[in-house]
């Protein structure tokens, strides 16, 4: 497929709207006319072009990077403009239409720039599609504490009235933090505005005008409110030494008074040592005070150290601190496992306990990480004396063999520096056994549920199931909390003729896993004349799937994957469609010959970057696809035919598990309702780097 076909084909998904459905993604036929019709100046905001109007082509001769562009362009105007209109609406006090303004259309309007952003070389769009993304987020906090503040405000001004000084200082308090939130969300969307007009040549003056007035009025009226509140403090703090470590601890003394040099008595001070570890004590009399800390997680080298008085809320004092400047240097520590977990299998508990300290002094609050083999298991945290205790759950993912335990400090270059310390465990195989059972329905469907359990019967929770049917694989899903897995599959006449009887298996991989591997099969009848037209809610699924070209094949292969046992989501998005005969774009159609998997994956790192997580995932796929090209017949169209022929390649057996992971994540990211993670991301994108970029 082309370059110019496949912008062709994105391009129309977009914007002809009355070819699919509503809920697909595709611009309004509004959107269209306005597109059409209108300048790009036209909105509800002052956003100035710079560059003249641009006058748009017939969409359906949009071919060229060109056309992509234009409507980029006419999208981030739209955009700019939304976010124009909700200043006003802050500045005039209408909260809720300034946030309406950033919602659902603003959402929808950002997925289409960004669908047609990937349709260009490089990542300008990309990170264009990202500071869009982070003024629209800066400006809705923005919104909500300016109305946070002005609603608090008007309960203060109550408050005074009533002659409620407690509740008045107590709220103008509330007041002071939300006024230093409000200050600091400003200059974040000022920024933000500032990235806009470069990125997208668009004037944002009046924007941040707006903005630094509604700021300003703010920082005004809170300083009238301070005034009658509240008094003036003074923090001084000086630091013995200038060279400090664990040996040697920071010893800082000072003194708190008020606006007459009046020395503030049983006043909390705290001296802060990174890594949200602290230390506290009480002004004297004469409010003076002396502080003791040791550094264990403050990075080595020159460092600020903060030394903070926080009032009570009632108080009539307002807060303040000092800073003291010290050179760490690093000290070497020990960490001791005194009892662990000696063999472990399946879901048994896994424990290690000991202690960190250096010359036998406790390091007190300090981060651990603890792994099992490869497999980081969790965190914890030393105690006063610094001891510490750790225990969990073996989850399945941790192969079975002779391992160690280990832990370790989860950071580098610190106050505190140690060797790891490991114990021997041997972790054990379980034997699992997999159920399958089905029942029919009309027209070809079939429910499928099953579960996985070890053989005492405890569940195997989070584990892919695959599911064929006559040997092929053609779907998968997970089980969940309990081992269950149920899935539905509408079959093709190409797979399954009409009333006759199909095996279908299911199959788990415990390859590299504690619970071993398990298979099962049975044969069902399946029933239904051949498949009609497709009716308009699968329509709207390929069209979420960019799959346009299976809008006139007769045939067509459906899985719904169904974690939870309840209806289907009424607007189809937990459903997937491909035509498992015809040669088509299918649910590869991101995979353009004229771009390399190396593209593919620099595209996948900025749409993660940009938090659009399920883009993503399909451009790793994409690159994972594009990396293995020369292996995979060309007859191969959807995802697990693609992983089944590379399977056919004799591929080696952890190449090949890597691409099945990327698979098996890429279809639950784009058929299953639930949204898509960072986590999952970055998973995809770290296991297809290993595929194109380590030369798999």
């Amino acid at each position: 497929m082309s370059r110019s076909a496949a912008s062709l084909g994105l391009l129309t998904l977009l914007l002809v709207a009355t070819v699919l459905p509503a809920q697909a993604a595709a611009v309004s036929t509004s959107d269209v006319a306005r597109f059409s019709s209108q300048p790009e100046h036209v909105g509800t905001a002052s956003f100035a072009r710079n560059n003249s109007t641009v006058h748009h082509e017939n969409p359906d001769d949009v071919q060229s990077e060109g056309d992509v562009s234009e409507l980029e362009q006419w999208l981030s105007g739209r955009l700019s403009s939304q976010l124009g209109s909700s200043t006003v609406k802050i500045e005039q006090g209408q909260y809720e239409k300034a946030h309406s303004v950033l919602g659902d259309d603003y959402d929808d309007l950002l997925s289409k720039y960004v669908e047609v952003s990937r349709q260009t070389d490089g990542t300008a769009d990309d990170k264009t599609a990202k500071t869009i993304r982070d003024a629209q987020r800066s400006q809705r906090q923005y919104v909500s504490r300016v109305q946070r503040y002005r609603q608090l405000y008007d309960r203060y001004q109550r408050a005074k009235q009533n002659g409620n000084d407690e509740k008045a200082r107590t709220l103008a308090r509330k007041l002071e933090r939300l006024q230093k939130d409000i200050d600091r969300s400003s200059s974040n969307l000022t920024t933000n505005y500032n990235r806009l007009s470069n990125r997208t040549n668009t004037s944002t003056a009046g924007e941040m005008g707006r903005i630094r007035n509604v700021t300003q009025n703010i920082s005004s009226q809170q300083a009238t409110v301070r005034k009658a509140e509240f008094t003036q403090t003074n923090l001084t703090a000086t630091i013995r030494t200038p060279n400090v470590s664990f040996f040697d601890p920071i010893r800082v003394t000072g003194r708190l008074t008020d606006e007459n040099d009046t020395g503030l008595e049983n006043q909390s001070i705290w001296l802060r040592l990174g890594g949200n570890r602290s230390q506290r004590v009480r002004t004297s009399e004469n409010g003076s005070f002396s502080l003791v800390g040791r550094p264990a997680v403050v990075s080595r080298g020159n460092r600020s150290f903060r030394v903070e008085y926080h009032p009570t809320n009632g108080s009539i004092y307002l807060g303040s601190n000092a800073t003291v400047q010290a050179n760490v240097s690093r000290v070497a520590a020990m960490i001791d496992i005194s009892n662990h977990t000696r063999r472990v299998r399946y879901n048994d508990t896994v424990a290690v306990s000991g202690r960190v300290h250096a010359r036998q002094v406790g390091a007190t609050d300090v981060p651990l990480a603890v792994f099992l083999g490869e497999t980081r298991l969790g965190t914890t945290r030393t105690g006063p004396d610094g001891s510490f205790s750790f225990n969990t759950t073996l989850p399945a993912d941790v192969p079975a063999n002779s391992t160690a335990i280990r832990v370790a400090f989860p950071f580098r270059g610190r106050a505190l520096n140690a060797l790891n310390a490991t114990a021997p465990v041997v972790v054990e195989s379980s034997a699992t056994t997999l159920t399958l059972s089905g029942t029919t329905g009309k027209t070809r469907s079939v429910d499928l549920s099953g579960y996985l359990t070890t053989t005492t019967d405890t569940p195997v929770a989070d584990q892919q199931v695959s599911i064929l049917v006559n040997g092929t694989q053609v779907a998968s899903t997970r089980t969940d909390e309990n081992g269950t897995y149920r899935i539905s599959l509408v079959l093709p006449p190409s797979l399954v003729p009409a009333d006759s009887n199909a095996t279908f298996a299911a199959r788990f991989d415990g390859r590299g896993k504690n619970v071993e591997s398990a298979r099962t099969a049975t044969e069902i009848a399946v029933s239904g004349a051949d498949d009609g037209p497709l009716d308009s809610t699968t329509r709207g699924w390929l069209v979420s799937l960019g799959v346009a070209a299976l809008i006139t094949l007769g045939g067509f292969f459906l899985w719904r994957s169904d974690f939870g046992g309840g209806d289907a989501d009424p607007d189809g998005r937990d459903g997937m469609a491909t035509d498992v005969d015809a040669v088509t774009e299918s649910d590869d159609a991101t995979t353009d010959p004229s771009v390399s998997a190396a593209a593919f994956l620099d595209r996948a790192r900025s749409a993660r970057d940009a938090g659009e997580f399920e883009t993503a995932v399909e451009m790793g796929y994409a690159a994972t696809r594009d990396r293995f090209d020369a292996v995979v017949p060309t007859a191969t169209s959807t995802h697990w035919e693609f992983y089944n022929a590379c399977r056919e390649a004799d591929l080696a057996a952890e190449t090949l598990s890597t691409i099945a992971d990327v698979t098996e994540r890429y279809e639950r990211a784009a058929f299953a309702a639930n949204r898509v993670s960072s986590e999952t991301a970055t998973a995809v994108i770290d296991a297809a780097s290993t595929l194109v970029e380590d030369g798999a």
